[in-house]
């Protein structure tokens, strides 16, 4: 329980010191900059913040992921209260953009009267919940990454185009016409994954590909029933 303890401060620790390092690279977030490509640049030469199993183990990834995304969300907040820009976070693109010129106007009226407009955040609240964290364990891993993408489906796919649910139908090899259930989207998936995996042969590119292109779907689909 102890050595659990110790390592959660050092992974709190760690989010905290990436939000600084992160708030160095506006140049990346002004151009965009995707969570495989900016998870990459950190595991390399000057910065080396995360080892080179941060996308091989399903634990370590997911605790990568969410350590990153903690401080996104952080940096996103300390941003938008200085009116710097607008963190954009997303899997497939993170982005800085200006801020609206009435937003920035109306978030200053409000930090005279001590407090900052912002939109109620449903995945921010998440990821700046260490509580989410510290309760993942690996046998609750694949539930929360399957469940999770569903619960957020109405905020997710709105940020995908057409195009990108094809193209996750395509690499699942999965057909929306042939009818597409919860099991056998998993299968296809499951089936993918282990084909793409750095230990069958794959590398950790292909396999985030075939897990972004998972969740995409799951969130889709959730989506689309409750229809």
């Amino acid at each position: 329980m102890q050595s659990e303890t110790v390592d959660e401060a050092i992974y709190v620790q760690q989010a905290e010191l990436l939000v600084d390092l992160l708030s160095t690279f506006k140049p990346f977030f002004i151009k965009g900059i995707s969570e495989y490509a900016l998870i990459e640049l950190l595991k390399k030469a000057p910065y080396q913040f995360f080892d080179e199993d941060a996308l091989r183990d399903p634990l370590i990834l997911f605790k990568t992921h969410f350590v990153l995304f903690h401080a996104l969300y952080q940096l996103k907040r300390d941003w938008r209260e200085r009116n710097e820009g607008e963190l954009d976070i997303h899997a497939l693109n993170i982005s800085l953009k200006p801020i609206d010129k009435s937003d920035a106007e109306q978030n200053d009226g409000a930090k005279l009267r001590g407090k900052v407009i912002t939109e109620p955040d449903k995945l921010a609240e998440y990821y700046l919940d260490w509580s989410n964290f510290e309760k993942t364990d690996r046998d609750s891993v694949e539930t929360l990454l399957n469940g999770f993408w569903q619960r957020m489906a109405g905020l997710r796919t709105a940020n995908y185009q057409q195009s990108d649910i094809d193209n996750a139908h395509d690499l699942l090899g999965v057909n929306e016409a042939d009818g597409v259930s919860r099991m056998s989207l998993k299968r296809a998936y499951k089936k993918t994954l282990q084909r793409v995996h750095p230990d069958k042969g794959g590398n950790g590119q292909q396999a985030q590909k075939v897990i972004q292109a998972y969740q995409m779907l799951c969130a889709y689909y959730s989506l689309n029933s409750a229809k």
